[in-house]
């Protein structure tokens, strides 16, 4: 109790509200609530309580604001284990400024008594190098902190937890992926209530929920060797270290806006996150743009058509279900998809980001999606009513495991189709944790309440999935590497600089010829070399169940192809006649192998083609 009384009180200021340190050895507290007429500060220490009565702003007109200074010497040493909360108007009251709390330690267990906790430490940020990734860099993984490690064959020290995802950056660093997207890291209350605020005994897996404090690291994803604050700054500098950065999803419903910015500007400045995702309904961009600090953060959502002519490609990107929609209607050949994809596939757009996803955290695995043809969300108890009904999936010809060779063939080509298409689009792309192995959640596209082996990542099968966890890392590879992803000029289309072709153009059959009719399934698109200093790229997508002969295009008057990438078997080889068989539902990536002649000699080409 002495620690308690050592602690001097005075008036304190209106603003900022929550616990703010003024000096080594003074703090304010300020709490405001509308139309309150008195207030206590209730410090907690091993069931002892003092009580403080604070301090209206009545001189400011503000009677509904309250504030207290305490101080004392080493004020950081006597609060690190007092923790905090407030009786107003006689009703207990939490600090929704709070740093830092104390009672959800353990993730899923009912704590009726949670209490703020004083974070006033500082981290020594040295050494951290510090860059943040541009658009044409970056390969987003989403994840969940605690379902990425907390299986047991994660083989972490520290499963569910900050610590243990620290422990895999080697992971991310081989499979290629260097932006991280969590799911909610504040500290949200996973034990859902009933309208009667009682327990219902399921759980807010994913953490989207109003019942949150957003300035405080989830205490369930703490190791304990620290604070969850300390922990959470050294898995960011760690990332950091290994040139990755972090995207963080804020689901800040009912918020203000002021509330919203001063969160977001927490994160950005006391923990170096790198970009956030945003309910764009409880925030409008002009806000971020003359936001000093928020201006240069990279901030997502759902579209931006106000920032279209202003908005800046490293700061705003939007992500949608358009692409993933139509990506998986052709993955799974359904008819009039060709043209869709054509422009999905090469999409970009002025002032603003684009982000590419086939699979995330609300709907199927990209293994359940080749898996089932229906979704399976009996676990649930809603009796499989949740989730989409649009799943725009194709079990290959059985629904669910399998030991049927053909259809596990069908499955691992479908498998490496969706990555090509993912990953080597012009967008931004981004991988759902897991997919690289195969994870499953056994058709469940809803997994929203499901903390057991549905939504943990069984590590094992890494392993039995080894062939498609190299491909996936073989593809980031060569999409990091290759000039094509790495311009600062927009695809247009046309051939605006009298190269011989135009920088990217869209082909059937037959080169030249489009063929966007609603029975065809296949597609060829040339991404000419001439404009990005490299060799020609050629996909060829034959997701018609029939195989189909296709003539590559003439560039630099060559005709000499070699395959990159063939999703339908290993065997590497050259096209001598432009001609090629492509085996059905199959991807063909062929680069040009012909040197391409020197720029006066393309302009001549380029006259003898016209005339022709």
């Amino acid at each position: 109790m002495s620690i308690l009384n050592a602690l001097n009180v005075d008036k304190g200021n209106a603003f900022p509200l929550g616990v703010v340190q003024l000096a080594h050895d003074k703090i304010q507290i300020a709490m405001w609530k509308s139309g309150a007429k008195a207030c206590h500060l209730c410090l907690h220490l091993r069931g002892k309580v003092r009580k403080i009565k604070m301090y209206a702003m009545k001189d400011l007109e503000m009677s509904d604001i309250f504030s207290v200074i305490l101080s004392a010497e080493n004020i950081d040493d006597l609060l690190k284990d007092v923790s905090y909360d407030f009786i107003i108007d006689g009703e207990r009251c939490m600090d929704p400024f709070a740093k830092a709390l104390s009672g959800r330690s353990v993730f899923g267990k009912p704590r009726d008594h949670v209490r703020c906790r004083f974070e006033l430490n500082t981290f020594d940020w040295t050494g951290e190098n510090w860059h943040k990734l541009k658009r044409d860099e970056m390969v987003i993984y989403q994840c969940h902190v605690r379902g990425f490690t907390r299986h047991a064959s994660s083989g972490v020290k520290y499963p569910g937890t900050f610590a243990g995802m620290m422990e895999k950056i080697p992971y991310f660093k081989e499979l290629g992926v260097n932006t991280l997207f969590l799911l909610p890291i504040y500290d949200f209350n996973e034990c859902m209530r009933d309208d009667e605020g009682n327990y219902t005994g399921k759980i807010n897996y994913w953490g989207y929920t109003a019942d949150a404090f957003y300035l405080a690291p989830k205490m369930s994803y703490c190791s304990g060797q620290t604070s969850p604050t300390v922990e959470l700054q050294k898995l960011v500098k760690a990332l950091h270290q290994n040139g990755m950065n972090l995207i963080l999803d804020m689901y800040m419903v009912g918020q203000t806006p002021e509330f919203i910015l001063h969160c977001l500007r927490y994160y950005a400045t006391f923990f170096h996150v790198d970009g956030f995702r945003i309910n764009q309904d409880s925030m409008d961009c002009s806000w971020l743009e003359k936001d000093p600090m928020l201006s240069h953060i990279k901030i997502i959502g759902n579209g931006w058509e106000n920032v279209s002519q202003t908005g800046n490609t490293e700061v705003y990107y939007e992500m949608n279900d358009g692409f993933m929609v139509d990506a998986r209607r052709y993955l799974k050949s359904d008819e009039g998809q060709t043209g869709n994809f054509y422009q999905r596939f090469k999409e970009q757009r002025e002032g603003v980001g684009q982000i590419h996803y086939i699979t995330h955290n609300n709907g199927f695995t990209l293994r359940d999606l080749i898996s089932y043809d229906v979704k399976h969300n009996e676990a649930n108890g809603e009796r499989n009513m949740d989730g989409t009904q649009y799943n725009y999936s194709w079990n290959c010809g059985y629904e669910g495991k399998t030991r049927r060779k053909q259809v596990l063939r069908m499955r691992a080509k479908q498998e490496k189709n969706a990555f090509v298409m993912l990953l080597l689009g012009m967008a931004v792309p981004m991988l759902l944790a897991g997919d690289e192995f195969g994870n499953s959640q056994k058709g469940n596209n809803n997994a929203y309440c499901q903390d057991n082996l549905t939504t943990w990542l069984d590590w094992r099968l890494l392993e039995k999935n080894r062939e498609t966890f190299e491909f996936a890392k073989s593809i980031i590879a060569f999409r990091k590497k290759h000039p094509l992803y790495h311009q600062d000029r927009k695809l247009t289309g046309m051939d605006y600089s009298g190269r011989g072709a135009p920088d990217v153009s869209c082909h059937g059959h037959e080169p030249w010829v489009t063929d966007f009719s609603y029975y065809s399934r296949e597609l060829g698109i040339l991404f000419y070399g001439g404009y990005y200093e490299s060799n020609s790229l050629y996909f060829a997508f034959n997701f018609h169940w029939d195989e189909h002969e296709f003539y590559l295009p003439v560039v630099d008057d060559c005709k000499k192809w070699r395959v990159l990438i063939d999703t339908s078997t290993d065997v590497k080889k050259e096209i001598e006649d432009g001609k090629c068989v492509i085996p059905p539902r199959t991807i063909m990536l062929f680069e040009s192998i012909c040197s391409r002649p020197e720029k006066s000699d393309r302009k001549k080409n380029y006259k003898k083609r016209k005339k022709r």
